[in-house]
């Protein structure tokens, strides 16, 4: 499953490129390092004030508490209301041009985690340690509303808000056989992969025109 959507992502932003004459730009989110993830995002025209955008990312995490690995992909559909020209535009005055825009969107994500954990037997009258193994599918999808800073021909950051829903499967499995069912405590926040609910969107993006 996981392959199969990094390979739709990939082959649907490449298609899309090769057939639009409108602009295509490449961008990064800079925030998702601090949550271990990396994000790039792909957006190109479809029509006079429509866009889709793409961003893949790859989430990496392993240290002595937790090990954590997976794959994230969205899809936006961006409608702008205003497609500024730079036409005559003088870059030694400066200043950025502004394309505000609403977008639906929606995201998959399938990610993997290990946890080491205690477990007392009453049987025997002692602990054991085991490994927790997690796997979370989560889909999401809302509305954003945005807007785009073009601060030269090639250069732009993206600011984007919004929210909707998010909702997630967990599975665990456990590297021992236990005597006992371990109790599972879902308490999860809106920042934990785990998280079911309505939670907020806000992201940040700095790139490239590409054509």
């Amino acid at each position: 499953m996981k392959q199969k959507l990094v390979a739709f992502f990939i082959l649907a932003a490449y298609s899309l490129m090769g057939q639009t004459t409108k602009p295509g730009y490449l961008g990064i989110s800079p925030f998702h390092f601090f949550r271990n993830t990396f994000v790039a995002t792909f957006e190109t025209g479809i029509g006079q004030d429509k866009t889709l955008l793409f961003a893949p990312g790859v989430i990496l995490k392993d240290n002595q508490n937790e090990s954590i690995s997976g794959f994230t992909g969205e899809v936006q559909f961006r409608y702008y209301l205003i497609h500024p020209s730079f036409e005559g535009m003088d870059t030694d005055l400066g200043g950025a041009r502004w394309q505000p825009y609403v977008a639906p969107y929606y995201q998959f994500s399938s990610i993997s985690k290990e946890f080491p954990g205690y477990y007392y037997d009453p049987l025997g009258g002692f602990s054991k340690e085991y490994t927790t193994s997690r796997d979370i599918t989560a889909h999401a999808g809302g509305v954003l509303v945005g807007c785009r800073a073009l601060l030269t021909k090639n250069l732009f950051i993206d600011l984007t808000v919004g929210g909707g829903f998010r909702l997630s499967e967990v599975k665990d499995t456990y590297s021992i056989v236990l005597t006992e069912p371990i109790p599972v405590y879902n308490d999860f926040d809106i920042f934990d992969y785990e998280y079911k609910g309505i939670a907020p969107k806000v992201a940040f993006t700095v790139g490239i025109r590409l054509y």
